[in-house]
């Protein structure tokens, strides 16, 4: 067995690590994951006291934005020269634990590696209307070798598509005025939220410029030239083969390969849930594609149409999300 100095990375690198994987988007800024450090193993659970009930019921999109912080973390780390070797859903159904990470020295990071891990830093959610990116299919057949690896499947909504996905979306955002919890959720995740997290008004669009695809917000102060009925951002849809949390997960591994894929070139992104959500519209989505299996996410993507944001949405400190193991001891037991 190896030394913790060749299995381990050391404190200041991990720390940086977990910071980089906050960073990962979630549903309302919600950030609902915990990492647990033991001696030789890092371990990921969803954090149940940030589940949002009235919007997630199921808990799918959490385990999603787990997925999301994993992939940042494997990036993270190998930006610095650590592999990471995980098992995902270790532990029975019903259990917190999604993921367990061990780790070995890389040789090199590879150019790909360093580029994701620059793009965690300047990754946002652009809930303002985009102009089309250069060249839909082939930013298609790109993405698509990335979310293969993780078992996932992505297509692509086109414009034929695009009146049927913004009448679908007005019809949901329709059901949920009327659903008191989950407008209480939403008020309470953008602006009057006491925890760290959330949305800020600056986020998000004014209700003029807010696009009909996206999720209905509460009107912000974002603003840019163009008009929402001018977006042209490309759309995709991620699906997998079943509907398990080990799908879930790895879904939300894919999306964040995308997103920062797209950063990386360039692009702007806004991952889209609110679609996804009630099981009832499920099906008329997939119907949409030439895709296959459950839709999971959207994704918009384009071009920006103003200037970046300089600054990012806060996030939780590692106090609250960084625990470490207590070592047993081994007298404790004893009479």
């Amino acid at each position: 067995m190896g030394t913790s100095a060749e299995t381990m990375p050391d404190r200041r690198t991990l720390e940086s690590a977990i910071v980089s994987a906050s960073r990962a988007p979630s549903l309302h800024n919600s950030q609902p994951w915990k990492w647990l450090l033991g001696s030789d193993e890092l371990s990921l659970f969803s954090d149940n006291d940030r589940i949002l009930p009235a919007t997630d019921a199921y808990g799918r999109q959490m385990v999603l934005s787990c997925g999301a912080a994993l992939h940042h973390l494997q990036i993270a780390l190998a930006a610095h020269r650590w592999a990471s070797v995980i098992e995902r859903i270790p532990h029975p159904p019903g259990r917190q634990c999604l993921a367990t990470i061990r780790f070995h020295p890389a040789d090199e990071a590879s150019d790909s590696e360093l580029r994701l891990a620059a793009a965690i830093r300047l990754r946002r959610t652009e809930r303002l209307p985009m102009t089309a990116p250069a060249n839909p299919q082939q930013t298609l057949a790109d993405l698509r070798d990335l979310t293969e690896r993780s078992g996932v499947h992505l297509s692509r909504i086109g414009e034929h598509g695009r009146p049927a996905l913004d009448d679908m979306s007005r019809r949901i955002m329709g059901l949920r005025r009327g659903d008191q919890a989950y407008q209480a959720e939403l008020r309470w995740w953008t602006g009057q939220a006491v925890y760290p997290g959330g949305i800020p008004p600056d986020a998000l669009p004014t209700a003029r410029q807010s696009v009909a695809a996206d999720r209905e917000f509460p009107a912000g102060s974002a603003t840019s030239d163009t008009t929402a009925d001018q977006d042209r951002a490309a759309i995709f849809l991620l699906s997998t083969d079943t509907d398990s949390r080990l799908d879930w997960l790895r879904c939300g591994e894919a999306l964040s390969a995308v997103l920062l894929t797209c950063t990386d070139r360039g692009l702007a992104t806004c991952p889209v849930t609110h679609l996804t959500e009630l099981n009832a519209f499920r099906t008329f989505l997939g119907d949409l594609t030439d895709g296959i299996g459950v839709p999971q996410v959207l994704v918009r993507v384009g071009f920006r149409t103003h200037p970046e944001a300089a600054t990012a949405t806060s996030r939780r400190p590692l106090s609250e999300i960084l625990f470490r193991e207590h070592p047993v001891d081994p007298l404790a037991d004893t009479q």
